[in-house]
């Protein structure tokens, strides 16, 4: 695992809460006292409308939704047509939507109440400019499939797509809106939006200060000012320590220990780790770059399928994680379109059934040496993972003595991520991922996806599969949309799940672990999406409060 050099964070964040006290390089010294004084202690009727969260970092391309803020947890600075919390849509900016022409148009009737923080009121014309923005310069959020977006009048917009896609409508709870008549290069550093609240100071690099948004068209919380403090997790620890802060989030190891005022809070997750395998033969073949494609190992499905169903979770869990997480099965755990066909129990799963699996598809260790063999072919391969992330090295560790008792050889690799994407049509690799949109399932195993950065970087192929995708993006109805991403992950026959192709090796869904100063109620958390920021923790602060 990485060390962690708790004495050197200590000063680190000594000097962090020095800047946020004297006022750091921007804004007024009236922010930074009132995060002073509420550092110092959680008394007095002030502290209790008030929060310091310790989070990694601030967004290197500023507050702004079109360049990528916030695409993986609420915005919150700005308001969104829809939320997805576990999966599930509910209304924001939006009090209804209507989808037509077969899939391919989609009408939303958004509020009539709603303006931005500055009280220029909000309309469709806004919600229409931030979509095609959004589309002109791209991002995380694929919207290649939307023809156009309009105003159809002030409270109307229509989008007009290519083809028919459900699973647009869950692009519309991560898409925060902004002003038309504001937007510009710059909006990132002073963000206008018409979320519950809105940023007042941002000392680049130390904090950011966020104050309750009196014109907001929703219930008013409890706490009406935040600070963010941006802290690496070591620095973090040490300030909870300290107690300079109110919540901290803080990885497995860090969470195991006591601090003094706090109590620790772990979340459940659809951040998953575990393995994406390269799901084609290597036959010579290289990509349209130049890349080599598959593995002489790794293509034979039987393999994958093995080492997926053999895998002890609960042993990495307990090991890698110190408990704090729950196994894996697919991107799709927990959420409404996960097929429970393909979890994996006592009767599917473990050592045994897996050396059946590599036995019956004529695997053997035909010289003794311990690893099995076919066609001249040893169970040998690599598999990467990120240098810098202990999680992952310490996955790939696990993994490869795991891999032993079943007469596969696995190799760890530490590399850069650039590296990674250099072999990883061809190497298998750890990964995390993991979204409230049934459009990560489809990225990840559709033909169509196959290349595009790291979806379906394996080139896994089943037209089966693409089939069932192809109908449930089709869908008129999250219910049939619901079925159809089900049987693409196994009709009984087939299927790009852990007992069908396995295409990858979902292993465990690790839990985010908060140290929460005593006092501080954060509500019932939704479950998180995979995220290194950790705001993902904010999602629900309408509800927080200070007891």
């Amino acid at each position: 695992m990485k060390k962690r050099f708790v004495s050197f964070a200590a000063a680190t964040v000594a000097a962090a809460m020095l800047l946020t006290a004297c006022g750091g390089s921007a804004g007024g010294a009236t922010g930074s006292s009132k995060a002073a004084s509420t550092a110092a202690g959680s008394s007095g009727a002030q502290a209790k409308t008030e929060i310091i969260a310790a989070i990694a970092s601030e967004p290197n391309t500023g507050w702004d939704p079109i360049k990528g803020y916030a695409q993986k947890y609420d915005p919150i600075l700005q308001s969104t047509l829809t939320k997805a919390f576990n999966g599930e849509i509910t209304n924001d900016l939006a009090t209804s939507y209507e989808v037509t022409d077969g899939g391919k148009t989609w009408t939303f009737n958004i509020r009539e109440d709603v303006v931005f923080s500055n009280g220029d009121k909000l309309t469709a014309k806004d919600v229409a400019f931030t979509y095609s923005k959004l589309k002109e310069v791209g991002s995380s959020i694929d919207l290649t499939n939307m023809a156009k977006a309009e105003a159809a009048s002030d409270t109307k917009v229509v989008f007009s797509l290519t083809e028919p896609d459900f699973t647009f409508l869950y692009n519309t709870a991560k898409i925060g809106i902004v002003p038309a008549a504001l937007y510009n290069d710059s909006y990132g550093d002073n963000p206008i939006g018409s979320g519950p609240y809105k940023m007042v100071q941002w000392d680049k690099g130390q904090q950011a200060v966020w104050e309750y948004n009196d014109k907001y068209y929703g219930k008013k919380p409890a706490i009406t000012r935040i600070v963010l403090v941006f802290m690496d997790e070591d620095a973090a620890f040490a300030a909870a320590q300290k107690g300079t802060v109110d919540i901290v989030a803080t990885n497995q190891s860090l969470a195991t220990q006591t601090v003094a005022g706090y109590k620790m809070v772990n979340v459940q997750t659809i951040d998953n780790y575990g393995i994406i395998f390269p799901a084609q033969m290597d036959t010579g073949k290289t990509t349209a770059n130049g890349k080599k494609l598959g593995h002489k190992v790794l293509g034979d499905a039987a393999v994958r399928r093995a080492i997926s169903v053999g895998m002890d979770r609960d042993k990495l869990i307990k090991d890698v994680f110190y408990g704090y997480g729950y196994p894996s099965f697919s991107m799709c755990d927990t959420l409404p379109w996960f097929n429970e066909e393909t979890a994996l129990n006592s009767s599917n799963s473990g050592a045994e059934v897996a050396k059946k699996i590599l036995s019956d598809a004529g695997w053997k260790d035909s010289d003794g040496d311990g690893i099995l063999e076919k066609n001249g072919v040893k169970a040998e391969f690599d598999l990467y993972y990120t240098s810098n992330n202990g999680n992952r090295q310490a996955i790939a560790n696990a993994v490869s003595e795991q891999a032993k008792g079943l007469g596969i050889q696995v190799n760890p690799k530490g590399a850069s991520n650039d590296d990674i994407q250099k072999v990883f049509h061809s190497e298998a690799y750890v990964f995390g991922r993991g979204d409230h949109t049934p459009n990560e399932y489809y990225l990840m195993t559709a033909s169509s996806a196959a290349g595009s950065g790291w979806s379906n970087s394996g080139y896994y192929s089943n037209p089966k599969v693409d089939e069932y995708l192809k109908q449930a993006r089709a869908a008129e109805t999250k219910e049939d949309m619901y079925k159809y991403f089900k049987l693409a992950q196994w009709d009984g026959t087939t299927g790009a799940s852990l007992i069908g192709d396995a295409p990858d090796a979902w292993l465990v869904r690790a839990d985010h672990c908060f140290f929460v100063r005593d006092g501080l109620d954060i509500g019932k958390q939704p479950i998180h999406g995979h995220n290194a920021n950790m705001q993902i923790v904010l999602n629900n602060i309408l509800d927080w409060k200070w007891n």
